[in-house]
């Protein structure tokens, strides 16, 4: 992949890793078309969409990424396995695209660590809204 191509895919990746639905669909909107029509190129934008699907869904039984419980050791062996296969000679072009995107993503969350970042929940979302209610100023 070129390096500006990759640096285009890098707010979209930070974006996808922080779980920013709304800024990684508008990303992907704009890297979409940066890349050529190659198989390495089309292997790379498919796992970018494949990201963003998964971050959409909400059915985590087939999605790899949200099963699995990331920490550093476990990043450093899955960013290890995806950049072989990114490498490996007998893969397809289009599938050492596939496996460079997803390596670039594994760079990306070492830097972004969300496994770090607290998530909110249900409880925490209701408990804010409702302590900002309270601090409504009245309108008596």
């Amino acid at each position: 992949m070129s390096r500006s191509n990759s640096e285009k895919t890098i707010p979209y990746l930070q974006a996808i890793a922080e779980r920013r639905l709304k800024d990684s669909e508008e990303a992907f909107e704009k890297i979409r078309g940066a890349f050529g029509g190659s198989q390495w190129d089309r292997g790379y934008v498919k796992a970018l969409e494949g990201l963003l699907f998964t971050l959409k869904s909400t059915d985590r039984r087939h999605l790899y990424l949200q099963r699995i419980k990331l920490d550093d050791k476990e990043l450093k062996k899955l960013k290890e396995e995806f950049k072989k296969h990114s490498t490996h000679e007998l893969h397809a072009d289009y599938d050492r695209g596939y496996f460079a995107a997803l390596t670039d993503y594994a760079s990306v969350l070492e830097h972004v660590r969300p496994w770090n970042i607290p998530q909110a929940t249900e409880e925490t979302l209701v408990t804010t809204e409702a302590s900002s209610k309270e601090s409504l100023p009245s309108k008596d």
